[in-house]
């Protein structure tokens, strides 16, 4: 038997591709089908097109739009796990996973359970990342993750510093600026902005070859603007080890005026914030767009993790000293989406597992 951690995207496309190879596997989830998904803010929608963003098996609706809401990419995960009638136990969760004598024993919220192999798939946002920020005692306004964020309305009249610019800082920035709020922007190391693809045959053409074109190559010809006039700076380091911010909008929010910029956010008094530039702005509320961290606990001491705190995998998504644990969705290339390539990320690993014998249905 395989246990798949997780009924989000990877977790979905890997329990197709177990499916069709005749693997007998069953896939917990701590919540619902593509819960996560209910999760993001109001105005979220896909970055890719959804003709490479759907996964294997099931195309997006043809009556959704070209990048489909978060609403949307939600009814079609529940969709496609009654379409393919996929073994799914929600409202289960993993709390620790041991490996010994060539089995996993497992410790559930609905008992223990032992396993073959394990094919972790908890996603990518999780585990919210929320840094500590000296003076955040005494700033007197409300500080949240940006996976608390929903919409401008709870911030009309108010001055907002958003801290980070990757795509949720940089859409959360846009969203409170287009409804009148008083918005700054926090940009610690710089950010690479790339362009919207409309066309699904460039989307994946481009894709193809970034991730096969020698590393030298390739860095030359994915060329990124420079908003370093508008303080978004391009971060240092080769732009393939950068994950763009995908589509202009904030550069032409902040060159419009609607949305300020400033350095790296280094503490908070009352009512201000702080910057590593020596300024400081004036703010009634907080929204860290820091990131997320790969969910991991329930297996992190089995686990060799990379400087990111991502497992460290081989080309077939195995975890490095134990082929035994798969994990899918934590990685995907700086120049194609992570939905566009977890179909292809789950099928290298449903083959890595197939040609290792694994239990069939």
């Amino acid at each position: 038997m395989i246990i798949v951690v997780g009924a989000g995207p990877a977790g979905l496309a890997m329990a197709y591709e177990l499916q069709r190879r005749g693997l007998a596997y069953r896939v917990l989830e701590r919540e619902r089908v593509g819960a996560a998904w209910t999760h993001h803010y109001d105005r979220l929608h896909l970055h890719t097109l959804k003709a490479v963003s759907g996964l294997p098996g099931l195309p997006m609706p043809a009556s959704y739009p070209p990048f489909p809401s978060a609403a949307q990419f939600h009814a079609y995960l529940r969709a496609y796990a009654t379409h393919f009638a996929l073994k799914i136990s929600t409202g289960v969760s993993l709390e620790r996973a041991d490996f010994a004598q060539g089995q996993w024993q497992l410790h559930t919220s609905a008992g223990p359970l032992s396993a073959k192999l394990l094919v972790l798939a908890t996603g990518i946002w999780s585990a919210p990342v929320r840094p500590a920020i000296p003076g955040e005692a005494e700033f007197g306004g409300p500080i949240i993750h940006s996976r608390d964020y929903h919409n401008p309305q709870p911030y009309a009249g108010q001055r907002v510093l958003v801290v980070g610019t990757g795509n949720s800082g940089s859409e959360i920035a846009v969203d409170l600026a287009e409804h009148g709020v008083g918005t700054a922007l926090a940009v610690r190391s710089g950010v690479a902005f790339g362009p919207k693809l409309h066309s699904a045959t460039l989307a994946r053409l481009a894709a193809w070859l970034f991730r096969t074109l020698p590393r030298p190559l390739a860095a030359r010809l994915l060329l990124r603007r420079n908003f370093a006039k508008l303080g978004l700076p391009l971060p240092p380091g080769s732009p393939l080890d950068h994950f763009p911010v995908v589509g202009y909008e904030l550069p032409q929010a902040v060159a419009a005026g609607r949305v300020s910029t400033y350095g790296a956010l280094v503490r908070l008094s009352h009512g201000t914030a702080h910057f590593a530039d020596g300024r400081a702005t004036p703010c009634d509320a907080v929204i860290l767009a820091t990131g997320f961290r790969p969910a991991l606990d329930s297996v992190a001491h089995t686990l060799e993790l990379d400087a990111r705190g991502r497992p460290r995998l081989d080309r077939r998504w195995r975890a490095v000293g134990n082929p035994q644990l798969v994990c899918v969705g934590y990685k995907y290339p700086t120049t194609e989406g992570w939905l566009q390539a977890i179909g292809r990320v789950a099928r290298e690993a449903a083959e890595g597992i197939a040609a290792g014998g694994s239990a069939t249905a």
